[in-house]
């Protein structure tokens, strides 16, 4: 007599869930990535090549003096020149796409309603870059009045950059439907080959996470609030060294 089948339906697994492949884990950070660094190429190029050369225009007719000399990163002021106009745009695509890079990997960092990661993720940068740009040597802010106009315009030309690449990336990102394309993805991933040592950074990165999370005694580790709220607070210890330079700066110049 055959003994009967016993059944395992609804029965829990008893092992864990097995863990996903590195394929799978890369996938859709490389597809996030792509479309981040497009963005970051596109938006660096309207900021950096557009709205840098329209600021750099008004301070120029408000300092009809400054009409013709050289700024101090090698761009003729109140001039519009196609080879000038050319250089601004790659330069402006090229920072562009180091801010994706750097988005691509805090973005995760960030916490709080929407207002409020919009409003972190547009101060820092602003603050940051705006206190390496702002200098008291050289012509861009001794020569150009008022001060604080050329201060408030290149503070505010990051800030600007990090908003906008913010609120394209994260309305990209949730329409995954459109952007799926390998086609997108490879095209992402193409635009870093003039960086291509940042890129194998953030892959590292990127791997380092993947293989953290395969081992036990660090998954909880990489996945503690701890460790992310310890990079929060050192973002916030560079945002404010940052302001310290920037109102130092600021008041010499004022």
């Amino acid at each position: 007599m055959r003994p009967h089948p016993v059944s395992t339906a609804g029965a829990d697994p008893s092992g864990p869930s097995p863990l996903p492949t590195v394929r799978e884990e890369l996938a859709p950070a490389a597809r996030r990535l792509a479309r981040i660094s497009l963005l970051g190429v596109l938006v660096g190029a309207l900021v950096g090549g557009v709205l840098s050369r329209l600021a750099m225009l008004l301070l120029a007719r408000l300092n009809d003096a400054a009409t013709g000399r050289v700024s101090d990163d090698g761009f003729v002021m109140g001039r519009f020149t196609l080879s000038g106009s050319a250089n601004l745009l790659l330069t402006g695509a090229a920072l562009g796409l180091l801010g994706a890079g750097f988005y691509f990997a805090l973005r995760g960092l960030m916490v709080g309603p929407r207002w409020f990661r919009l409003l972190s993720i547009s101060l820092g940068p602003a603050v940051v870059l705006g206190s390496q740009l702002v200098h008291t040597d050289g012509v861009d802010f001794t020569l150009l009045q008022p001060a604080w106009l050329a201060i408030a315009v290149f503070v505010a030309l990051p800030g600007v950059y990090a908003a906008l690449l913010s609120v394209l990336a994260e309305a990209v990102i949730a329409r995954d439907d459109r952007w799926t394309s390998r086609w997108w993805t490879v095209a992402g991933l193409l635009v870093w080959l003039p960086l291509a040592p940042v890129l194998a950074v953030l892959v590292a990165g990127r791997l380092a996470l993947v293989g953290a999370h395969r081992v036990p005694s660090l998954r909880a580790l990489v996945g503690s609030s701890v460790v992310a709220w310890v990079a929060r607070g050192a973002l916030t210890v560079l945002f404010v060294v940052a302001l310290i330079l920037l109102v130092d700066e600021t008041r010499i110049l004022i």
